[in-house]
């Protein structure tokens, strides 16, 4: 009964009287547009979530005395209908998806469990009439918060980015493995300091300038094509 009470007092105090951030503002939306049409895919292979944690937990706040409490998707990610009975994996593939779309990126989703072979991407991309299959693959992804004073909490993210090519196979593995330390603003509610993070960090990984490149290279590839013909 008391860590319901906790965790009831964790959620009133996020969500106190701001609204959450705008969808848009959710979104990640490189600055650039791909060449030809791709999946996404978002993959949970978090130690937590091997370790027992449900898909859907995403982190660890303090409430009253210090209490850890632990918090899903359903308590500080859902801002749309929808959200609540998405997992961490599937609500960020989620707004990855819905931010280059928005971009004007030819783009769909892809639900893989585990990191495809070469094959097996192939064979999917053939299927689904596109290109690029990207990959990011879930080592951790994890916030902690203490709500008993506005600060500073830490992010720790570990997630590898891997890109298939319908034809040429694997062209692109990367890792991102970095702890960020998040200043809180006292106007802002936990909600959207996490959904800012999140947006910043999906953001940076997909503007690697080398996965740009890779993405980008099948028109580059098909104009220099076209210009020798003419």
């Amino acid at each position: 009964m008391y860590k319901i009470l906790l965790v009831a007092f964790a959620i009133l105090t996020l969500s106190g009287c701001v609204s959450p951030i705008a969808l848009q503002e959710q979104t990640p939306t490189p600055e650039y547009n791909n060449a030809a049409p791709i999946l996404i895919s978002v993959i949970d292979n978090r130690k937590k979530v091997k370790e027992g944690k449900p898909e859907t937990f995403v982190g660890r706040v303090h409430a009253t005395f210090g209490i850890p409490v632990d918090w899903d998707v359903d308590t500080i990610l859902a801002t749309e209908k929808d959200d609540k009975s998405l997992t961490l994996s599937q609500w960020l593939q989620k707004r990855i998806v819905k931010g280059l779309t928005e971009k004007g990126w030819q783009v769909k989703p892809a639900d893989f469990k585990t990191i495809p072979t070469e094959t097996i991407a192939s064979y999917t991309l053939t299927e689904q009439g596109s290109q690029h299959l990207l990959v990011l693959d879930l080592q951790e992804w994890f916030f902690s918060i203490n709500l008993n004073w506005v600060s500073s909490f830490n992010f720790d993210t570990n997630v590898d980015t891997y890109l298939f090519d319908k034809d040429n196979g694997l062209t692109y593995q990367h890792n991102t493995q970095e702890r960020d330390v998040i200043e809180e603003e006292a106007n802002e509610s936990p909600q959207n300091n996490v959904l800012r993070a999140y947006h910043d960090q999906l953001l940076q990984i997909l503007s690697d300038p080398a996965l740009k490149a890779q993405i980008q290279e099948k028109a580059q590839t098909q104009m220099a094509e076209s210009t020798t013909t003419l």
